[in-house]
């Protein structure tokens, strides 16, 4: 049994009583000097409180000093509030004894005495409310004027950022430790052996393990131990709010990717939940994009912009701030010299139109790459061949709609198995529905659609009833 924390654990029960006995006496005192002394007419009684208020001020620093051996609390919040505690004691104890020897003393000095007492009090009883229940737990719900100018939560710190520029470790993970951790394992007072104020030190081994394992966060001390239940005797921090379901997850996110400090969020490694969280608690919005959501580019060079529409294209920005362009051929007919001048925009398109322009295999070789194409429509051309060679090379292609070409079976499979395409419409070409199954089966995270399905509408029935009819 651990005599010295069972008898510590009084401390919050007997810390009360200095502080309600010497009120008490100096509300009496202030009676006395002010002259309302119908309930008590002499120092002694006053004296006799203040003394029971040291008294009782032992006993609660006794058990406090007992309970400080936990190693619960942070070392430099524990210093403050000890220090006060014992300066508050001394300083009562001159009260007393100015009381007792100086009776001739005027009683506006000896109330300024005793006020200076009650100052005290109050200071350590914040600073001892600081160690059970945080530094901001006496003004979070004040008034903005008495506020810490730095009492703002870390959504609000995060409130305006652009999601890919918040860095995991120095915008979330880092401003969580201070607020959790850094009290205890800070550089002075580094508790088990561990410092937490700076990155490279959670990768080095402390008393008990090394804090940070890259890519092995079961593995990981700090993250074992953020995610203990709060009622574990091994749960970090021991005090506080701690780590929330959120932020644990975060912190099992960075370690699982390499902790790196300079590492982002990416929508594409992240679990939907994960997703669902940070946008709940910070605000931040990691729904995946699609790929032209994500580019940035600068606008396209006016010259080359008026030459596209006069040559019988319509070209149009995807936003006002966004430069990709969705084009359409709005022509009978392509020639070379089109092909060309689309050639010259070919680094700001990622929708193309060329549906219906009578688009030859010659005419398509002339085609460069559109590193940014991301729907491309060839529809209603006569082109097989070269379809999948000069839509594979396109990193970023999600949809092709090839409808009504000349595109066979080979060529289909030939392109399913090189391209990144998600979609591809293959409406009244050479490929067989039989194929398309086969094809399907082999290549299940592609939609290949080849019909148009309608639902079926219930025909519509009168509003008048049969009665209404015959009227």
């Amino acid at each position: 049994m651990e005599w010295d924390l069972f008898i510590g654990r009084f401390h919050p029960l007997l810390v009360h009583l200095p502080i309600g006995i010497f009120i008490l006496g100096f509300i009496l005192e202030l009676q006395f000097q002010f002259g309302y002394r119908k309930f008590i007419n002499s120092r002694k009684l006053i004296i006799f409180i203040y003394a029971l208020g040291l008294l009782s001020g032992i006993l609660a620093a006794l058990t406090g000093w007992l309970l400080s051996f936990s190693n619960d609390y942070g070392i430099n919040a524990l210093d403050n509030h000890k220090q006060l505690g014992i300066a508050t004691l001394l300083v009562m104890l001159l009260v007393i004894i100015y009381q007792v020897k100086a009776q001739e003393a005027k009683g506006k000095s000896k109330i300024a005495a005793s006020t200076l007492v009650i100052i005290l009090i109050g200071l350590t009883g914040h600073f001892g409310g600081n160690l059970t229940h945080g530094p901001d737990y006496l003004v979070k719900y004040g008034p903005g004027f008495i506020k810490n100018y730095e009492d703002v939560t870390l959504r609000d710190k995060l409130k305006g950022k652009h999601p890919d520029s918040v860095k995991i470790y120095s915008d979330i993970i880092y401003p969580i430790i201070q607020n959790n951790c850094i009290s205890c394992h800070n550089t002075e007072n580094a508790m088990g052996g561990l410092s937490l104020a700076k990155y490279n030190n959670l990768f080095k081994d402390a008393d008990y393990a090394i804090p940070v394992l890259p890519k092995n966060p079961d593995k990981s001390e700090l993250f074992v131990r953020v995610s203990l239940p709060a009622d574990h005797d091994k749960a970090m921090p021991p005090r506080g709010p701690g780590f929330g379901y959120t932020d644990i997850e975060i912190l099992r996110y960075w370690i699982s990717n390499g902790a790196d400090s300079l590492a982002s969020f990416n929508s594409e490694a992240m679990s939907s939940e994960l997703i669902a969280l940070i946008n709940r608690d910070y605000g931040l919005d990691y729904k995946p994009r699609p790929y032209y959501e994500k580019v940035k580019v600068d606008s396209l060079d006016n010259e080359i912009l008026a030459e596209l529409r006069n040559s019988r294209f319509r070209a149009n920005y995807l936003s006002e701030n966004n430069f990709l362009l969705d084009v359409s051929f709005i022509g009978d007919t392509i020639s070379k010299d089109q092909i060309q001048i689309l050639n010259r925009a070919a680094s700001h398109i990622t929708f193309l139109n060329l549906s219906n322009s009578n688009l030859t295999e010659e005419l398509l070789n002339e085609l460069v790459e559109i590193p940014h194409l991301n729907r491309i429509n060839f529809s209603k051309n006569r082109l097989d061949h070269n379809l999948s060679s000069y839509l594979a090379k396109h990193q970023h292609i999600e949809s092709a709609n090839l409808n009504e070409t000349d595109l066979t079976n080979e060529s289909l499979q030939n392109l399913l198995s090189k391209s990144k395409l998600l979609r591809v419409y293959v409406l009244n070409t050479k490929v067989t529905k039989d194929q398309i199954s086969s094809l399907l089966a082999n290549y299940k995270n592609k939609a290949i659609i080849s019909d148009f399905k309608f639902k079926e509408v219930q025909e519509p029935k009168s509003v008048f009833t049969e009665e209404n009819s015959d009227r």
